[in-house]
């Protein structure tokens, strides 16, 4: 049988073969197990200790960086240390000081760790998770609070998370390792520390095993989260349009895959801090239409069908000549233009509906193409309608929503529109029987 691991639970899952290890070390049993471990299971020289003095506790921090330092120096690992007064941060930048810290922290880490194979390591265990659990669980949060700490997240890896408190101690002791302890930890102003001293031993008499059952709930629940969220980005993919999604798509999806990709989106539009209220009044806009002013500056419009979000501001004005390949438009798109044959618009393969319908014969043109933004007065004549319409009527049947009309590019041959996104070449430039080369437009994301 073989021996008994001396830190059981823990794993270097995801752990790259080469680069270098950042370990995040604070001179307590955590961190100082976790190094220890790590230096028997890869070499040395990729271990790069990361000790940071927030300052924070006086003669206190300064002995638990001498410590940290001392540490590596015993055991033959690099470190590095940074000082930062957190507190003078924290009131500069208007935050809490755990925040500051935790961006202090990891933001110093993620600089360390640089390289495309360079890791994060950090000691937090099973109780850690725990103790998370049940704090998101008293602040009432959805599916994803209730998941507990990731064991990966980036460059981030949590090697510990299946390790309790009591087995990360039990190693120290077996392998005669000494840490710190912060004094904090014994302070029950914090909440997570009320947790500790006076919710998990009540939680522990009625089940021993309590750790390891709260771990299983969190495994189970993260596997319902990565499935729900597998269905919700291929829900966001069907709805997505030209111009937004398709408020109907959403609708008619299960309320709670509706409502996640509702969310998705609003956050990939820069809406921050949702709370149940904002996805609430979101929810209903998709099926009675309106404008919501959303955190972060989002504005959500629901028109015609047609669900968007981003920012209000108006782009200024743009007028340039365009040329073959890429021309980086206002606002981070691209248009682009491709020189083809006529023949290489009928092959088989190509999706020749959509080819054809943005191509322009280029036969025929003389002159310089231009892309510009719309202007009072413009009209636009579409390939084989026989007519003439203003374009804002035009934009309005494409159900381009209201912010985003001044944000559509559009082709124009002197004075005259030749081509709009969404509805393609004009009459005057559509490709005949007689065209034998054409210009194919597409716009994508830059």
């Amino acid at each position: 049988m073989p021996e008994r691991p001396l830190l059981p639970g823990a794993s270097l899952e995801g752990l790259p073969e080469s680069g270098r290890l950042v370990v995040g070390y604070s001179g307590g049993a955590d961190s100082t197990a976790l190094a220890h471990w790590l230096m028997g299971q890869v070499p040395r020289e990729r271990i790069l200790l990361a000790h940071v003095n927030h300052m924070l506790r006086g003669a206190e921090a300064d002995r638990d960086q001498a410590f940290a330092q001392a540490f590596a120096k015993s055991q033959g690992l690099a470190i590095q240390v940074l000082r930062e007064d957190v507190a003078k941060l924290a009131r500069d930048r208007g935050q809490g000081l755990e925040e500051c810290g935790r961006e202090v922290r990891y933001g110093f880490f993620h600089r360390l760790a640089s390289g495309e194979q360079d890791r994060i390591l950090t000691a937090h265990n099973a109780d850690d998770n725990a103790e998370t659990l049940l704090l998101n669980l008293c602040r009432g949060a959805a599916l994803e609070g209730l998941c507990g700490i990731p064991r990966q997240r980036g460059k981030l890896l949590r090697p510990l998370l299946d390790v309790e408190r009591k087995a990360v101690e039990a190693y120290c002791q077996a392998q005669g390792l000494a840490f710190v302890t912060d004094s904090s930890n014994f302070s029950d102003a914090f909440a997570r520390n009320r947790v500790r001293h006076s919710i998990l031993p009540v939680l522990r008499e009625l089940n021993p095993r309590f750790i390891q059952g709260a771990g299983h709930t969190m495994a189970l629940l993260g596997a319902d989260r990565d499935y729900l969220k597998s269905q919700t980005q291929a829900l966001l993919a069907r709805a997505r349009n030209l111009w937004g999604l398709e408020a109907s798509s959403l609708r008619a999806a299960p309320e709670a895959l509706g409502r996640r990709a509702l969310k998705l989106f609003l956050e990939e539009a820069g809406c921050g801090s949702l709370e149940k209220k904002h996805l609430d009044q979101a929810w209903a806009a998709l099926a009675q239409g309106g404008r919501l002013d959303l955190p972060g500056g989002t504005v959500l419009t629901c028109a015609q069908g047609v669900l968007w979000a981003g920012r209000a501001a108006l782009p200024e004005p743009y007028d340039f000549p365009v040329k073959l390949g890429e021309n980086p438009l206002p606002g981070g798109k691209i248009l682009v233009l491709e020189k083809k044959s006529r023949a290489e618009l009928e092959k088989p393969e190509k999706i020749q509906n959509l080819l054809f319908k943005n191509a322009l014969d280029c036969d025929i043109m003389t002159g310089t193409l231009r892309v510009r933004s719309r202007r009072a007065g413009d009209r636009f004549a579409p390939a084989c309608r026989g007519l003439s319409k203003p374009l804002k009527q035009v934009l309005q049947e494409l159900r381009v929503p209201a912010p985003l009309r001044s944000q559509v590019p559009l082709l124009a041959w002197g004075q005259e529109l030749v081509w709009v996104q969404g509805a393609g070449a004009g009459e005057r430039l559509r490709v005949r029987e007689e065209t034998r080369n054409v210009w194919t437009v597409a716009v994508r994301q830059g």
